[in-house]
């Protein structure tokens, strides 16, 4: 409902927004073919229209915004509004989760105390997923991160902006996404090899040292985040390094070999069949110690399994000329967020899920409007 909610809030502020502006309804053509890029996948739900109950929410939402956010989110006031926001909301959510974890412990102190913090606060309360929530965060690390570059050129870096970024990454790092992880990493070392380029080597030597000693104290002082990252490695090797589908990582695999197995078999894709059922019909049941039905954890085998080898290419083909308007204009805030939506469609298929669909209606979509105007 929370989704929803927020994607129906998207929705009323585009209409909102245009009609105030009293803007004519008129195109330029390159600015139509940027915004029928962006649209193409989604119009594939269309055709699956009777395949899943999110459907129709999550289309009518982008479609609007093509629509009507074309001229109205077109000003990189509103980007970097967003990025402002993003900071606030999570530092109300960490003071909240926090808060609530913290009263709770003054009752009862379990090993895995800081799990507390993301499946009881987050996943309970909030009735959002840890990965998806991880998506936002990143986001908004990618600002951080891109407002630091630039304060550090101009040698104006202040202690707030540093003092957020923390907070950013602490939060990040309680939400225990592996891929989170990942990604932040890939994040990092990319600030690093700019702050390298622009030959201010006095700050890297810094960040790097405060980078690490900042995980290696995370990582020894809280026992989840240790078990998050090391249990896949356990788990194979209690198995001898034999895949089954009992761990995370290695059930992902057997899911991700299944999807691949159905696409070859149905090359044009099962329009009306949930890709749930099809993956779980020939899954590999044997080890598996709860039987729950998944989809494919990965946005190109999911975009397989609905629209076949179309589909597929069709996506790529996106991710393709998304990196080629980052040569182009080397916008590098843009690069961050198609960074985190690829590496997120490796694992997880997000563009299924509603907190997906509303980083792409309205995150990914606010920086493919402004990739002429870089954001100060």
């Amino acid at each position: 409902m929370p989704n929803r909610i927020a994607l129906g809030g998207m929705l009323l502020f585009s209409i909102f927004d245009y009609v105030s502006q009293k803007r004519d309804v008129s195109f330029k053509a390159s600015s139509f073919l940027l915004q029928f890029l962006f649209v193409l996948p989604l119009l594939f739900f269309l055709v699956n229209y009777c395949s899943g109950q999110v459907v129709v929410l999550n289309i009518i939402v982008p479609l609007f915004f093509f629509i009507f956010g074309s001229k109205s989110f077109s000003e990189n006031r509103t980007i970097h509004f967003l990025y402002e926001s993003l900071n606030v909301i999570i530092a109300i959510v960490f003071v909240l989760c926090i808060g609530d974890v913290i009263l709770d412990l003054s009752h009862n102190v379990p090993k895995y105390w800081w799990n507390l913090f993301v499946h009881r606060s987050l996943v309970s309360v909030l009735n959002l997923h840890p990965s998806y929530v991880s998506m936002l965060v990143l986001v908004a690390i990618n600002g951080n991160l891109e407002r630091l570059y630039r304060s550090i050129l101009e040698n104006k870096v202040t202690g707030l902006s540093l003092g957020v970024f923390a907070l950013n990454l602490t939060f990040l790092v309680l939400l225990s996404s592996k891929m989170a992880y990942l990604i932040l990493v890939v994040l990092f070392a990319l600030f690093v090899v700019r702050l390298i380029v622009a030959n201010k080597l006095k700050w890297v030597g810094g960040i790097l040292f405060v980078f690490v000693v900042l995980i290696s104290v995370l990582y020894h002082t809280l026992p989840s985040i240790k078990d998050r990252i090391t249990v896949d490695y356990r788990t194979f090797a209690s198995k001898n390094f034999v895949l089954d589908n009992n761990s995370p990582a290695s059930e992902r695999i057997h899911i991700w070999r299944t999807s691949i197995t159905l696409i070859e078999e149905n090359p044009f894709g099962r329009f009306c069949m949930d890709t749930k059922e099809q993956i779980w019909s020939q899954l590999d049941k044997t080890n598996k110690e709860e039987l729950v039905e998944k989809n494919a954890h990965n946005n190109f085998l999911e975009f397989g399994l609905r629209y076949g080898v179309l589909g597929i290419i069709v996506l790529f083909l996106f991710v393709l000329v998304c990196f080629y308007f980052f040569i182009k204009y080397k916008d590098f805030l843009f690069l961050g967020v198609l960074l985190i939506f690829l590496l997120f469609s490796l694992t997880e298929s997000t563009l299924v899920r509603e907190m997906g669909v509303i980083y792409m209606a309205f995150i990914f979509q606010l920086h493919l409007l402004n990739l002429k105007k870089p954001v100060r």
